[in-house]
C-alpha cells in the first residue's frame, strides 16, 4: 500500500464550496442562483376531455394540408370552415397567422371563433402567450383545457411546459374525420381577456 501524499492530505476536496476554503476566507462571493418558478410537469396520462380553448397554428397546419398540393391550395377561409366544422361552440377557437392580414377572414369571424394575425411578431411568439396566460389566468389544473395544435416541436414543448395540451396535424385530419363524435363541454372567454388570479 502506498504512504499518503501529505500534500494531498491538506488540499481541499474537489467540488468543495471556496467560501469553507482558506483560499477564500473572508472573501465576497456571487450569491448562489436560486431555482427559478416551478412549472407544472406535462400529463400525458391525464384522461382526454374536450378542449375548451383551442389554438391553431394556422400556417403550420395549412403547409400538412398541402403537402402533395401547390402552396396556397388551402385558402385560410377553408381552414376556418373545417376548424369550425371539429371544434363547434362553445369551445373557442384562435387561429394564429403569420404577420399581417391580406384579405380573407380576419377578427371574430364567428361565435367563439377568431383569427389573429401576429404582425411584427411570429405565430410561435403569439402563441406562446397564450399558453402562459392560460397558466397565469387559469392555473395549472385548469390550463390542461387549452389545446395548442402545431406540427412544431417548439411550439407543442412551450405549450406543455405552461401546462396546456398539444396536438398535431394527424391528431386535427382524424379529428376531422370524425367531426361532431365527441361533444364540446363547457365554455370560457378568450384568454388574455380574463382578469389575473
Amino acid at each position: 500500500m502506498r504512504p499518503q501524499d501529505p500534500a494531498a492530505a491538506r488540499r481541499p476536496p474537489r467540488n468543495a464550496d471556496p467560501a469553507r476554503t482558506s483560499a477564500f476566507a473572508g472573501m465576497a462571493l456571487p450569491p448562489q442562483p436560486q431555482p427559478g418558478p416551478r412549472r407544472p410537469p406535462p400529463r400525458p396520462n391525464k384522461p382526454w376531455t374536450e378542449p375548451e380553448h383551442v389554438v391553431v397554428d394556422g400556417r403550420n397546419v395549412q403547409r400538412a394540408m398541402e403537402r402533395g398540393a401547390a402552396l396556397g391550395a388551402v385558402p385560410t377561409a377553408s381552414l376556418v370552415a373545417r376548424l369550425r366544422s371539429a371544434f363547434p361552440p362553445p369551445t373557442q377557437v384562435e387561429l394564429v397567422l403569420d404577420g399581417h392580414r391580406a384579405g380573407g377572414p380576419g377578427g371574430k369571424v364567428a361565435p367563439g371563433f377568431s383569427v389573429t394575425f401576429s404582425r411584427e411578431r411570429t405565430a410561435d411568439a403569439v402563441i406562446a402567450d397564450r399558453t402562459f396566460d392560460a397558466l397565469r389566468e387559469l392555473g395549472p389544473a385548469d390550463a390542461w383545457s387549452v389545446l395548442v395544435i402545431s406540427d412544431d416541436r417548439e411550439v407543442q414543448d412551450q405549450a406543455r411546459r405552461n401546462g396546456c395540451r398539444a396536438e398535431g396535424t394527424v391528431w386535427l385530419m382524424d379529428r376531422w374525420a370524425r367531426a361532431g363524435a365527441a361533444p364540446a363541454l363547457g365554455n370560457r372567454p378568450a384568454l388574455g381577456n380574463r382578469p389575473a388570479r
